[in-house]
């Protein structure tokens, strides 16, 4: 079964019906959204996102990929953080 990691941006339960009552939607109120999650197919993968969000809405996504952020960020060549690199191995003298 192979891993698809799911991200966007969605409201809370609460954010939705605020903004169903007073027709304005706080920026505070927009949560990131990022998981790994074991399925089939993409379209479960989403299916279990939407589910996972208990009422509440998506405004940006659902977008759906196999690589990770740190994946991704390693391939586009961007600076780690200091003390979170692996040290090259040390030669042994013989």
């Amino acid at each position: 079964m192979p891993q698809f990691y799911v991200e966007g941006l969605f409201v809370t339960k609460l954010a939705v019906r605020k903004k169903r009552k007073k027709g304005l939607l706080s920026p505070g109120a927009v949560e990131p959204y990022a998981r790994t999650i074991w399925t089939n197919s993409p379209k479960e993968a989403i299916q279990i996102a939407t589910d996972e969000l208990q009422g509440g809405e998506w405004t940006e996504g659902p977008k759906v990929i196999q690589t990770t952020e740190e994946q991704r960020m390693r391939f586009i060549g961007a600076p780690e953080l200091p003390g979170f690199s692996v040290p090259p191995p040390k030669k042994q003298k013989r």
